[in-house]
């Protein structure tokens, strides 16, 4: 994280334009990144990405700059004014979903640099977000329509998840059949990046399997909640909850009176995640989800960060997670109660399972979901070519 950390200062600052930006000539395809913000979309879908294949021989990237997460408000909007020399510098332009009114600049980009390929990378179904409950944040019918138009204005949409391209597909070409649209599928991806100077994996020394609720929803509160009750005793005396979540969390937990029950701590900024996960001291984590179209057409970075921690996970079978996982070699599926109850006891109480689990986990996350020379390499020969 430490080499994130710096760019974000650097093209912060007051250094000359030269000094940020190297544009000396080369043969190489030109990647320009837009205003990613330092959260886990920006970090996974465009930061570690540009600075990967920065690195190859074929590809030169450029990050614009990197904005400061806003926990009031995790919506992106076009933070920077365009330099017309990284404009004619660029082959693509990548910008995040943007949720204001950007078409009129997307159509100069293209006025003034035709070869350009206009892309926007889609982390989620920003479309059937508000369909979701309690605890997540409503977008604006006029911010969904901006990101709608926005999107027709493209030459490429970059998605995670194979359902969701099939579904953005069909949106864009129903509501927008002019658009000429590309979709492709990259895939989430964790990079070496973010680990660096990482300290070693802090194990649990105290006395209890410390199972962990990151992030987690009201409904997924609420299951908990109702769990215990159906755990016998000697079972749930041995687990501590450990739940990491905003002000809106902490309110939730009060509201169902298990503030004594929940280790609960205060989320963090997304560069000191890693150690705060880390510091958390988690024997295991539940990935809880619905039914939903939101959670099918959705992308997991938690699961990959778990993974890479060595934190055996219990997911439900319907968290986007589950397509990474072989159930009960990286970890273990669930869907009815009794099958959450018997999970835990089985990381628990079987001897070497947890270790076993989470040892698969590492090795899986790296050599399938890492940005390894295969997956560069497919980036730069199938998607920007």
């Amino acid at each position: 994280m430490k080499k994130v950390i710096q760019l974000k200062e650097k093209l912060a600052s007051n250094l000359k334009f030269k000094t940020k930006y190297d544009l000396s000539e080369d043969d190489k395809i030109h990647l320009l990144y837009v205003s990613p913000k330092f959260n886990a979309t920006g970090y996974y879908r465009l930061i570690t990405q540009a600075l990967e294949l920065d690195q190859t021989k074929t590809h030169k990237s450029i990050i614009t700059n990197i904005d400061n997460n806003d926990f009031n408000n995790s919506l992106n909007d076009l933070t920077t004014v365009l330099d017309e020399r990284l404009l004619v510098w660029a082959d693509y332009i990548i910008f995040p979903p943007i949720f204001s009114d950007i078409t009129y600049l997307l159509k100069a980009i293209q006025s003034f640099n035709p070869l350009i390929q206009i892309a926007f990378i889609v982390d989620q179904n920003y479309f059937a977000l508000n369909s979701m409950s309690f605890g997540k944040r409503k977008i604006a019918e006029t911010e969904l329509l901006n990101l709608e138009n926005n999107l027709a204005c493209a030459d490429l949409l970059l998605v995670a998840n194979l359902k969701f391209k099939n579904f953005l597909h069909r949106f864009i070409n129903i509501r927008h059949p002019n658009a000429d649209v590309v979709i492709q599928f990259i895939p989430n991806l964790i990079s070496k990046i973010g680990y660096e100077s990482m300290s070693k994996i802090i194990k649990n020394d105290t006395g209890l399997f410390r199972v962990g609720l990151i992030k987690p929803t009201f409904e997924d509160l609420n299951f908990v909640k109702e769990l215990f009750k159906k755990m016998n005793k000697k079972l749930k005396e041995k687990i501590q909850v450990v739940c990491l979540g905003g002000s809106s969390t902490y309110e939730i937990i009060e509201k169902f009176d298990i503030l004594n029950d929940i280790e609960f701590h205060r989320t963090v900024n997304f560069e000191n995640f890693f150690l705060k996960l880390n510091q958390l001291k988690l024997d295991s984590a539940m990935l809880l989800a619905k039914d939903s179209i939101y959670n099918k057409h959705h992308s997991s970075y938690l699961f990959l960060e778990l993974s890479a921690f060595g934190i055996p996970t219990i997911t439900s079978i319907y968290h986007p997670a589950k397509e990474y996982i072989d159930d009960g070699v990286n970890g273990i599926l669930a869907a009815e109660e009794p099958e959450w109850i018997k999970a835990l006891d089985l990381l628990m109480n079987v001897k070497d399972i947890k270790e076993e689990i989470a040892n698969r986990a590492i090795k899986n996350v790296w050599k399938h979901h890492s940005f390894s020379k295969k997956q560069i390499q497919n980036i730069c020969e199938e998607i920007f070519f």
